[in-house]
């Protein structure tokens, strides 16, 4: 029998406080009408999602996690986007660089060795800081943020009332 599947999860980039300050601040200028914000606390660039799992699914993934060997790089948050079917607003990089690739494939060959199927889409890096968006806002300039990406996480995403908070359980250190 398969066990309890009571987790949900996913591998990201997690920004520091510092960085969540600067999104903060770039967004103030962007009117957002008529929609449900992400919460500050909950912005992330997911690498991978996992989604319900079990706790012994959850261990071989923290395992090959730990296996995933990346160089730190830097990323510019330079732009921002709008995907029309699940009406969300987002921010990303307009060039992401080559070793955002190289962690997010690496990693996901790893976690290939727990059953799991990386998603065969291609890779659309992104923090998604608005969920329902009615109308893209207007476009406006968005001052570059840089972010100095020195780990990767695994986040436990847990229902509280009015939405989802992610936890992050698990750090993995880049080079």
């Amino acid at each position: 029998m398969r066990e309890k599947q009571d987790l949900r999860l996913f591998f990201a980039l997690w920004p520091d406080e510092s960085m969540r300050e600067q999104v903060e601040n770039r967004l103030r200028p962007v009117r957002l009408e008529n929609c449900r914000p992400v919460p500050r606390h909950n912005w992330h660039m997911t690498l991978h999602f996992i989604g319900n799992t079990s706790h012994v699914e959850k261990n071989c993934l923290h395992r090959q996690a730990k296996e995933c060997r990346a160089e730190g790089f830097d990323l510019s948050i330079d732009t921002w986007g709008y995907f029309m079917r699940p009406k969300v607003f987002w921010l990303g990089c307009e060039d992401p660089p080559p070793a955002l690739f190289d962690l997010q494939t690496d990693l996901g060959k790893k976690l290939s060795q727990c059953q799991f199927r990386p998603e065969s889409r291609p890779y659309n890096p992104h923090v998604t800081v608005a969920r329902k968006v009615r109308q893209p806002p207007e476009p406006t300039l968005l001052l570059p943020i840089e972010w100095r990406v020195d780990r990767f996480v695994l986040v436990e995403s847990v229902s509280v009332d009015g939405g989802v908070r992610y936890d992050v359980i698990e750090e993995y250190g880049l080079n």
